[in-house]
């Protein structure tokens, strides 16, 4: 039985400035490439490791996975430096790039992907957090497939499930074909 997933949003070209461990990062760093993008922090609980997770059991099971690039968006670059965020990611797969971005950039992104996010302190919301403050960290929780012509192209729950992940992303990938 063949699953058809409708797309959960129209196509949208995505643009960013953001940054890995090797300097400035944009939407043109992978071309050819589908982006499976998705937002959130390295201490996190529970939802970024479930999708994480999600994403490495995809890559080894995408019958074209070197046709997309997973990429895992902090959106604490306060305490996610870098080289944090590239250990934590390459915990679950080697392949997921973990990027990084001034505040600014960052915001633009999720507005564009329709992702949300915030800090809060003491039970309110605070706009520029501060190392040591103790803030806590809330986002939405989407997986996010953009096209190689950087179309937002489908939206999907992190708690999608690995097999659904894949044939959902093999179902995009052999309509692009």
């Amino acid at each position: 039985m063949t699953f058809v997933y409708p797309s959960t949003t129209k196509a949208e070209t995505i643009h960013f400035e953001l940054f890995d461990q090797n300097g400035p990062v944009t939407e043109q760093s992978y071309p050819g490439k589908f982006l499976l993008f998705s937002i959130g922090y390295t201490s996190c609980p529970d939802i970024c490791p479930t999708t994480l997770y999600e994403y490495a059991y995809a890559m080894k099971q995408l019958k074209h996975a070197d046709r997309i690039q997973p990429i895992f968006l902090t959106i604490d670059p306060v305490t996610d430096k870098v080289n944090r965020l590239n250990a934590y990611t390459d915990y679950f797969d080697e392949r997921i790039v973990g990027l990084s971005g001034e505040i600014k950039n960052i915001e633009t992104l999720t507005k564009q992907l329709g992702a949300t996010f915030g800090y809060r302190l003491n039970g309110q919301r605070i706009d520029n957090p501060e190392p040591g403050m103790g803030y806590t960290v809330y986002h939405s929780a989407k997986i996010y497939l953009i096209s190689p012509e950087r179309e937002l192209i489908d939206v999907l729950d992190y708690q999608v499930g690995g097999d659904d992940l894949v044939n959902i992303i093999d179902e995009h990938i052999a309509a692009a074909q």
